[in-house]
């Protein structure tokens, strides 16, 4: 079900172009399905460890739909949902249309909470204010795990290939990310948090 629109990112900039360039061509994408499916079978494992089930996905910011056939494998009994800002992808793929901002997820899915989020390369194309929403969606909608990964100004001075990279977004310190995660999520490590409602226990250094 379409969403209104809220978000600073503007839906215009994720067109036939941008995806051609960082998810289509070999010379310039930024990920692929390999790559995605190896991290998936790492948060699998992690979660795994730490007694986290996985029986609901959100993907929110879901692309190509890398992550749903990853689901598919590494979790074959859970139920996958995906939500796109872009109206380029949904029309090529069927994606609910959403923004992090402003999605309904009762509305849409018919549940309010999931045990896996995803979020990956998303936050970094929302303002201060969007992105301080955003988290805060992200906790109200996870009883479990969610997965981040958001591009950073020191990743983008020492971490990045700025060819395979989009640079036209907001660039913030890691630090203005963890101050608002904090207040809701367990860092476990690996771009991995857990709801402080999951009831996970970390020794000192494994979130480190």
């Amino acid at each position: 079900m379409a969403q209104r629109q809220k978000s600073s990112a503007a839906a215009d900039h994720f067109d036939a172009d941008y995806y051609r360039r960082f998810y289509e061509d070999p010379r310039t994408r930024v990920s692929d399905r390999a790559a995605v499916r190896k991290l998936a079978d790492f948060v699998r494992a992690y979660l795994h460890y730490l007694d986290v089930p996985v029986r609901t996905i959100l993907d929110v910011g879901c692309g190509h739909g890398h992550w749903r056939g990853a689901a598919a494998s590494v979790w074959p009994r859970a139920k996958y949902h995906g939500v796109e800002h872009s109206e380029y992808l949904c029309e090529q793929f069927g994606w609910m249309r959403g923004s992090i901002v402003d999605f309904a997820p009762r509305k849409a899915t018919g549940q309010s909470s999931f045990d896996l989020i995803v979020c990956q390369g998303v936050l970094q194309y929302l303002d201060d204010e969007d992105a301080t929403t955003a988290i805060g969606n992200l906790a109200r909608w996870s009883r479990g795990a969610l997965y981040l990964e958001a591009l950073t100004t020191r990743d983008w001075r020492e971490n990045v290939d700025r060819k395979r990279t989009d640079g036209d977004v907001h660039l913030r310190s890691g630090d203005w990310y963890r101050a608002r995660l904090d207040r809701h999520f367990v860092a476990c490590g690996g771009g991995i948090y857990c709801s402080r409602r999951a009831g996970v226990a970390l020794f000192e250094l494994e979130g480190t």
